[in-house]
């Protein structure tokens, strides 16, 4: 069973852990869309209307905040302010290296590898690219590592783990974007702490927040946020 951050006739969030990927897939592996749509069923056997929409993605290594609508209303209320920019996103990461600086703002036009599946760093002449941005504040520090808290300005594919790479500071087990440190094939170090957005029915802003997991990577970092 996964844990539930809200959950009301609208909307339901969930902390997806790392290794677990977002969507359904035509070979039927685990999903947390699954999962969800299995917990609705089970709870709610007489709604027949209900919906597990899938408003937004996080990489199948990164775990944290996923926010589903539940009715189709809901749906579209979220799609479009997922469409407009207007939702707030929160993440942490741990990373190596110092970053650039205590605060900032990192700029990058980036393109798609299909081949390779990832991100790659261009430029504003290539007509493939599109420009992201994120700002970015160093929230603790280690020997060799930072804690930094990233917020979202554009919403591109691998955006923050390509970022965080083209600025020598790769996330702990992101070895596809530069990462030294191995952590196995099921996570990095990339949590979606907050999500925010407006409730499609209240109009009143929701906040969400995952706890940090459980992994002996973030353990050190407990407390410190």
């Amino acid at each position: 069973m996964f844990t539930i951050l809200h959950e009301d006739n609208y909307l339901l969030a969930a902390a997806k852990p790392a290794g677990l990927q977002a969507e359904n897939d035509r070979w039927g592996n685990p999903s947390m869309e699954g999962q969800v749509t299995a917990y609705l069923k089970k709870k709610y056997p007489w709604k027949k209307q209900l919906i597990t929409g899938v408003v937004h993605r996080l990489d199948r290594k990164v775990s944290g905040v996923m926010l589903f609508a539940i009715t189709p209303m809901a749906l579209k209320h979220l799609g479009m302010q997922f469409e407009k920019r207007t939702v707030k996103k929160i993440y942490l990461a741990v990373v190596e290296n110092a970053m650039p600086g205590q605060v900032g703002e990192l700029s990058h036009w980036l393109k798609k590898d299909v081949k390779n599946r990832k991100a790659v760093i261009s430029n504003a002449s290539d007509k493939q690219a599109r420009q992201c941005r994120l700002k970015y504040k160093v929230i603790a520090v280690s020997p060799g590592k930072n804690l930094v808290e990233i917020e979202l300005l554009t919403g591109r594919y691998h955006q923050i783990r390509a970022q965080l790479g083209a600025c020598g500071c790769p996330i702990i087990g992101d070895q596809k974007y530069g990462s030294s440190i191995a952590t196995g094939d099921q996570m990095i170090c990339l949590h979606a702490r907050r999500l925010v957005v407006v409730h499609p029915k209240t109009n009143e802003e929701v906040e969400i927040t995952a706890p940090l997991p459980a992994s002996s990577y973030w353990k050190p970092w407990i407390g410190m946020v």
